[in-house]
């Protein structure tokens, strides 16, 4: 035996996989392997690279590296003992990775022809059974990590960019506030000097505080607002206010016509109009901005509440009810930033009245984002996503339905397959269907589907009895 082939006979002596393994066995191994030796920075396999050999790194360093999109993701390393590539009883037809040899390294090839010889030396095939199976947990759990971090991904720049459109909103109506703010006393000098009876400011008082409260108006159409904000201009201008122009966008939108400006002009002194009137736009437009600053809060408010509701935070582990409507109103916010982008339509329909159900309601928003993801990437733009429940027979059933381009019939068998996915290289991983089916079968339920073009259905059974 060669100097070569004794030191890979030792270095797999050495490795603890096969320390049980006799020596004549890894002897015969190595006779009729091929040992190769790679430098640093080659590439090894592509993805697509058809499998039909097994590695076993006698020295060095491996790098594994997925597609994503246009870039890459180290997803680990093999190093000196690890077993890779085509192994006895494996179903590996190829590579889904980038395999780039980031250190010298010395590999130990072994031809799936020999497969059948290992079968027959029982030690031997023991220590490959063990690898492979070792390779499998490791491989499921790195990749159920990754479709964890990668749909976090997803919800994060959504969740940001949902927090961004209200909290921008607030600043630049805070700063819009504070600029009208550090005008008031030279407008309240004015109002000041104004000698009105307490007839007149009640008067005048009670008009704003009537279209104040009742709040800025979005009904009218653009072609109504912009004809009564001419005629509102047009009378003020005749009135003698030479500010009419600015002042008419704020009354339009707060529902003041012309017949509420004579209601002023009734109660004010005509030299004092068009000072009456500039407060009252000023009371007004401060009155919006608080407004649109409320409602900014009030919408941050309500997505850090649907975060809260979707994380399942300050909640135990156990069984609890599953406020179905809005767990899933939650997991629809989550997921509407991706939703607009397509101008995706959710209908929710969840009628009032429904049974209780327990669940694990962490792992049930696990389900309804990976159907409700899936459908958003299935349907078209401006497609139609339905969510409706009913019970029926002491059965909750949860249908998801969508009009995207279906499941071809060959494929729809393996759906619930780990692993299995019709997207892209680098675009799915093949485990969010999977998590799904486990989630419903440990919740004693069941999952089907059926597809045509325009017309696919998930439907959930939860036993009420759970």
């Amino acid at each position: 035996m060669s100097t070569l082939k004794e030191f890979a006979v030792q270095k797999l002596h050495s490795f603890p996989q096969f320390e049980n393994v006799p020596v004549d066995q890894l002897d015969w191994l190595v006779e009729n392997s091929r040992i190769c030796t790679y430098m640093t920075d080659e590439r090894i396999m592509e993805p697509g690279t058809e499998i039909d050999k097994m590695f076993i790194i006698l020295d060095g360093r491996i790098r594994i590296q997925l597609p994503r999109g246009s870039s890459f993701t180290s997803i680990g390393d093999f190093v000196t003992g690890d077993i890779s590539g085509r192994l006895p009883f494996s179903r590996m037809q190829s590579t889904l990775a980038h395999l780039v040899v980031m250190e010298d390294t010395t590999i130990l090839e072994t031809h799936e022809d020999l497969f059948v010889e290992i079968t027959k030396r029982y030690e031997l095939i023991e220590a490959f059974v063990h690898s492979l199976s070792d390779r499998i947990r490791s491989f499921t759990s790195q990749q159920q990590q990754n479709e964890k971090l990668v749909a976090l991904g997803k919800l994060s720049a959504g969740l940001a960019h949902e927090l961004n459109n209200p909290a921008s909103a607030m600043v630049r109506g805070a700063t819009e506030l504070k600029k009208r703010l550090s005008q008031t006393p030279d407008k309240l000098k004015a109002v000041m000097n104004i000698k009105l009876t307490n007839d007149q400011v009640d008067a005048v008082n009670d008009l704003v505080f009537k279209k104040a409260g009742s709040g800025s108006s979005n009904q009218q159409s653009l072609m109504e607002r912009t004809a009564l904000e001419d005629e509102l201009t047009d009378w003020m201008e005749d009135h003698g206010v030479e500010e009419g122009f600015e002042y008419s966008e704020t009354f339009a939108e707060f529902c003041f016509n012309t017949e509420d400006l004579e209601f002023v002009s009734a109660h004010v002194e005509d030299e004092y109009l068009s000072v009456v009137l500039g407060w009252i736009e000023d009371v007004l437009t401060t009155e919006k901005m608080v407004e649109e600053i409320e409602d900014s809060a009030r919408r941050i408010s309500d997505l850090v509440s649907s975060v809260k509701t979707y994380s399942h935070m300050d909640r135990g582990t156990d069984k609890e009810v599953v406020e179905l409507k809005k767990v899933l109103k939650s997991t629809i916010t989550m997921l509407n930033h991706k939703a607009k982008q397509k101008k995706v339509e959710i209908e929710l329909n969840i009628p009032s009245g429904l049974s209780e159900f327990y669940g694990y309601v962490s792992e049930l928003n696990q389900v309804w984002t990976n159907l409700l993801d899936n459908a958003i990437d299935a349907v078209p733009q401006e497609g139609k996503i339905e969510v409706k429940a009913v019970e029926k027979n002491k059965n909750l059933y949860l249908f998801f339905k969508d009009n995207g381009s279906g499941i071809p019939e060959d494929v729809l068998p393996k759906i619930f397959d780990p692993f299995f996915t019709t997207k892209d290289v680098g675009e799915g991983t093949g485990l969010g269907l999977d998590v799904v089916h486990k989630i419903i079968e440990k919740h004693g339920a069941s999952i089907d589907v059926e597809s045509k073009p325009g017309d696919t259905t998930f439907e959930l059974c939860f036993p009420l009895n759970n």
